[in-house]
Order: C-alpha cells, then sequence, then structure tokens
C-alpha cells in the first residue's frame, strides 16, 4: 500500500511539473540599478510605496471605473504619475487587468497577446494571465501572438510593480499594439469592446506624451491631448496624432482604450496628475509629457452624458456642414497667405493680422503654390488646431520654403505666384468605396506606417473617375496602386472649400 502510494505521490509530481513546464516565464527585462526600475525587491517596495504615499490626495470617484491612463518612462521619472491612477485601484474588487501600450522595439501589423500560457515575472513575484480574456481576445481580428514584441518591452513590465502592490490575486491580459495604423486601433477598440468581462476588470493604456521638447513646446502640445481626452473624444485625439500636433509613443492603444472604454459605459473622466520628466531632473529644455487620468461610469448627468455618442468606428461619427466663408474672408486669407510668404522671404518678420472672428476659429487647410500653372509647392494640416488664418500662414510659409519636392521660392518669384487655399471639413473613415464622389471629396489612405493625401481638386484637374483617385492616392502614399483593397488599408474622405487669388 505504501509503495503504490509512493507511485501515486511521484505520478503527481511528474505531472506537477509536466504542467509547470508548459508555462512560459517572461523574465524581467528592465529591471536593475541602470535600467528602468530596482531589482532588489526591498528598494522597489519602498520606491512604490513611496510613490502611492505621494497621491494620498486623490478626487472621489462616483462611479465604477473601466480604463487608466499612466505614463511608462524608468519609475523615477513617471512612477509619481502613474500611482495616481494606482491608487484608485486600491480596495477597488478588481481582480483582472488588461494592460494595452506600444511595441517600441519590434515592428509588426496588428496586436500581441502574450498569453495564456505566461506567467510575468517581477521581482515582487509572479503574475498569471487569464486564459479566457485571452483567448477571447485572441479570436478577435489582428490578436496573435508574438513573443519577441514583448521580451524587450517595457512599456507593461513598469506597471506590474503597481499593480502587484495595489491588488491581491490578480491576473493580466498583456497587449502591445505594431504599428499606429488605424487598421490596429480599430481592431483593438473592437476586440476590447465586445470580449466578455465584468466590473472587476479594468484597461490600463500605458503611454508617454511629447518628447524632448522644451516644456513650453511641449506642453500646448500635450494640453491639446487632455482636452480630447476630457471630452472623452478618441476620434478628434485620433487625428490629432495622425497630424503631429500631439505626441504619444502609445497613442494608438490610448485611443483604442479610450473607445473601448467609451463603449463600455464609460462617461466620465477625470486628469489624475500631469507633469514632465523636467520636473525630476530639472531639465526643462528637453522634457517627456506623462499623464494620469480614469475614465468611469457614472450615473450622475454630467458634461460627458450630455455629448453625442462616440462609436466605435470614425465613419460612424456625424461629419459637420463645409466651413463657408464670405467673399471678403476668402480675400483677408489669401492676403495672408501672400503676406507671410513675402515676409519670410524679406525680413522674417510677420505682421499682425487683423481678421475677425471667424477666420480666428480652428480651421485645417493645405495652401497650394502654381507658377505658369504648374505646381510650386503644396504644404497643409489635416486638422484643426490652430485658428485658421493662422493654419494658413503657417502652411504658405511652408509651400514656398519645405515643400521637399521643389527648390524654396524666391522673392523675385513671389508676384509670378498663384495662391489657392483649401479649407477642409474633417476627416472622415469611409465604410463602402460608394461614397466617395469624385470632385466632392479628396481622400487620404492609411495603411502601416504609409499615408498619402490628395485634395478634392486633384482628381477634377487630371480627369480621373473613382478608381483612378484611389489608385493615385496609392501612389502618393508609396503604396502599390491597388492598396486601397487591402484590409488593413482605411480611406478617409474630406470635402475642401477651395478658392485663390
Amino acid at each position: 500500500m505504501k509503495l503504490r502510494l509512493s507511485v501515486i505521490i511521484a505520478c503527481l509530481l511528474v505531472a506537477q511539473i509536466t504542467v509547470a513546464t508548459d508555462l512560459t516565464i517572461r523574465q524581467p527585462a528592465f529591471a536593475g540599478p541602470r535600467s528602468f526600475y530596482p531589482s532588489d525587491p526591498k528598494a522597489l517596495t519602498a520606491m512604490v510605496a513611496g510613490h502611492l504615499t505621494m497621491a494620498d490626495s486623490l478626487p472621489t470617484i462616483d462611479g465604477d471605473i473601466v480604463a487608466l491612463i499612466v505614463p511608462h518612462a524608468g519609475l523615477v521619472y513617471s512612477g509619481a504619475i502613474a500611482a495616481h491612477s494606482y491608487k484608485l485601484l486600491q480596495g477597488s474588487g478588481i481582480n483582472r487587468v488588461i494592460l494595452c501600450g506600444p511595441s517600441h522595439r519590434h515592428g509588426f501589423s496588428g496586436c500581441s497577446v502574450y498569453g495564456p500560457d505566461v506567467v510575468w515575472r517581477t521581482p515582487l513575484g509572479d503574475i498569471p494571465c487569464h486564459r479566457e480574456l485571452c483567448e477571447d481576445l485572441l479570436d478577435r481580428r489582428g490578436m496573435k501572438v508574438i513573443p519577441e514584441a514583448h521580451t524587450a518591452e517595457h512599456c507593461l513590465e513598469v506597471q506590474l510593480p503597481y499593480l502587484q502592490t495595489v491588488l491581491k490575486d490578480f491576473s493580466i491580459v498583456p497587449v502591445v499594439m505594431g504599428y499606429t495604423e488605424p487598421s490596429n486601433i480599430r481592431d483593438l477598440a473592437e476586440a476590447l469592446a465586445a470580449i466578455d468581462f465584468d466590473d472587476h476588470t479594468v484597461m490600463v493604456a500605458s503611454s508617454d506624451w511629447q518628447h524632448y521638447r522644451p516644456a513650453e513646446v511641449g506642453w500646448p502640445m500635450d494640453s491639446l491631448g487632455i482636452a480630447c481626452l476630457l471630452d472623452l473624444d478618441a476620434e478628434r485625439l485620433q487625428q490629432l496624432l495622425v497630424s503631429g500636433a500631439v505626441e504619444m509613443c502609445g497613442g494608438g492603444a490610448a485611443v483604442a482604450v479610450m473607445k473601448a472604454a467609451v463603449a463600455r459605459g464609460a462617461n466620465r473622466v477625470k486628469l489624475l496628475r500631469y507633469g514632465t520628466s523636467g520636473d525630476i531632473d530639472g531639465n526643462k529644455g528637453r522634457v517627456v509629457g506623462y499623464v494620469a487620468a480614469v475614465l468611469y461610469r457614472s450615473s450622475e448627468t454630467g458634461d460627458h452624458s450630455e455629448k453625442p455618442e462616440t462609436t466605435i468606428r470614425g465613419a460612424d461619427m456625424v461629419t459637420p456642414e463645409p466651413f463657408q466663408l464670405t467673399g471678403e474672408e476668402k480675400r483677408k486669407l489669401l492676403a495672408v497667405a501672400r503676406e507671410s510668404i513675402e515676409a519670410v522671404l524679406s525680413d522674417g518678420n510677420l505682421p499682425a493680422f487683423d481678421v475677425g472672428k471667424k477666420l480666428s476659429q480652428p480651421g485645417a487647410a493645405f495652401v497650394t503654390l502654381k507658377k505658369s500653372g504648374q505646381l510650386r509647392g503644396c504644404i497643409g494640416h489635416t486638422v484643426a488646431v490652430e485658428p485658421l488664418y493662422k493654419t494658413v500662414s503657417k502652411c504658405a510659409i511652408a509651400a514656398a520654403t519645405r515643400d521637399q519636392r521643389f527648390h524654396p521660392v524666391t522673392l523675385d518669384e513671389l508676384a509670378g505666384l498663384h495662391i489657392e487655399c483649401s479649407v477642409l471639413t474633417p476627416l472622415r473613415e469611409i465604410k463602402s468605396l460608394d461614397e466617395i464622389e469624385v470632385g466632392r471629396d479628396g481622400l487620404m489612405i492609411f495603411m502601416g506606417d504609409r499615408r498619402g493625401l490628395l485634395l478634392p481638386q486633384v482628381a477634377t484637374d487630371y480627369g480621373w473617375d473613382r478608381t483612378e483617385f484611389l489608385q493615385n492616392t496609392c501612389r502618393k502614399a508609396g503604396l502599390p496602386p491597388d492598396a486601397y483593397q487591402e484590409p488593413t488599408a482605411v480611406i478617409y474622405r474630406f470635402q475642401a472649400l477651395i478658392f485663390g487669388e
């Protein structure tokens, strides 16, 4: 009997060993004295506890937490900011965390879920992946397992010590996004909105903001993005990221989490803390921005519950009416464009423009320069970030001096140039190619890290039909002419109010 029992125990031990060897241990890659956080458990525990103590005075969240926004730099820089988000999880009952961030070192298309048979190790212990949620995500479009996207990636790893401190007996779903392309954002947003999880689960978006700019330059960029966050306006944030007006190294994942959070009922958001690396090292000439925020579901009425419903796909958003201008307003904008170029080419001092209230509203525009009927320069902004007259001024200067297809315009040839302005409506993602109307719509295509834009008048000038317009937009992006038919291609259309001298 003893021999039989010994055999049974031995078999069980072998079985346990076999199960254990079926699991992959994701070792900490960024723990150490010259890395992102301490490798010594006591030192790490003290650092995290200190950050959480600093975050004691937090606002009351009257509702269910749906998602958090956190930074992901070295903990000495961003940890005190991140702690303001994680402090909210203490005593919350959360036991599952879906971590989403960017892939800094491994380029790929789609999103990688490093689970379910993976244990994530830190100096504070091991964290399992949630099997059902990982498998549910992996059944969705665009989701795959790419181990090399995680083994040397810090954006999720640096979140784990905080989670291990504020939560007990929890599991994770680790997701990194490859290229920040619209199809990846769409797929992750739709997957997170559709998978089956309850109020004991929170989504976390890991992202730093503007990178290595003077604080006075970076703050306006971050403030634009934060305004979108506070408005729960993921579509506008995505457009600002595309235009470069906002910088976020995890912007794609953050936009996807925002969209999914709204789809799952989040109707309120609070900015918990903003700061920069300059707050720590004193170097305000080259900073990185950090944001901590919470998105939550509240039964209270308020600003966000009164806004129009935000949907997962940009094509479902209502496009505002085209921007209308009087003849005098058009003449003023054309004068702004010409006077801006002349000033930069002569003494470099821009005049003070008196344009009135309407032209001081945010506007997106392109400025096109032609000489003897031939293109001489064309630069524009696709998102309304600055007052329209400033957009026209800057684009005119850029078209004359920084269009890499041409030599800079000289002062002597300025008088012979014809200036044309195109004031744009917001970009709108199309569901069907049948939505495109040649002569009315301009096109922008995204695929991978490529993008190309053609204004509405280009198709008319060349006499293209819809297919030719799409093919040439692909060529403008450096893509094969039929790339618009690929499932990973995302196409936007827009209209323009076009006028010239």
